[in-house]
């Protein structure tokens, strides 16, 4: 599996490995950065086309950042992942792998989640950590996996009723409760499928491996 001209986004967690990061997307159309993301993205070796935010986190290195554009917006309505978001949108990028948008603060990790399924409803964004891929979505899409990969579904709305196949734990047009319910769960052939009848959710798939394939 692999994300070549995704937009890749780093935010101002921590990000998963240089390997990891370059198996995955060998060829991002661009490098932005929410703010401080930019020093993570430098971190695991990128330059950053873009850089997005209020600036409160950014250090502007003498020599450093000298070909990158740097979009100030002091506005404290939003965070700065939905202010580069914004920015990407409005220049016609629609497809993103997030990563650095987990590790330190938990609140700041939950607002992400929830940012990235609220933005899922009109771009394509995949997160990406030291050992996860979460997929925010309201619409139906497939995944081919290794057979054994770990696989949980956490709902973002009240009334999110989904079926599956593919699954060990099959679902059957069934009311995706708030809580445990869709934890754990595990492929047992190659194809992995979501059907979304109603609501949204977070997909969580462990461990992704580079014969994997995600279609959607």
């Amino acid at each position: 599996m692999t994300f070549d001209n995704f937009v890749l986004l780093f935010c101002n967690g921590d990000p998963p490995s240089m390997k990891r990061l370059r198996s995955l997307i060998p060829k991002p159309s661009l490098v932005a950065c929410a703010d401080g993301g930019a020093e993570k993205a430098m971190a695991c070796g990128y330059e950053p086309n873009l850089i997005v935010g209020d600036l409160d986190s950014f250090i502007k290195t003498k020599g450093v950042f000298n070909k990158t554009e740097i979009i100030k917006i002091p506005s404290q309505d939003n965070t700065d992942f939905e202010k580069a978001l914004d920015i990407l949108i409005e220049r016609g990028f629609y497809d993103f792998i997030v990563t650095a948008f987990s590790g330190g603060r938990i609140d700041q990790e939950l607002a992400n989640l929830q940012v990235a399924y609220e933005y899922s409803k009109k771009c394509r964004i995949v997160l990406l950590d030291y050992s996860y891929l979460v997929f925010p979505t309201n619409k139906d899409f497939s995944l081919d996996l290794s057979s054994g990969t770990e696989v949980s579904m956490i709902p973002m709305e009240d009334d999110t009723r989904i079926s599956t196949s593919g699954l060990q734990y099959a679902l059957h047009n069934m009311l995706l409760r708030k809580g445990g319910q869709g934890i754990s769960n595990e492929t047992v052939v190659d194809r992995f499928t979501i059907t979304v009848h109603k609501g949204g959710l977070l997909v969580f798939v462990r461990n992704v491996n580079e014969n994997d394939h995600f279609t959607k």
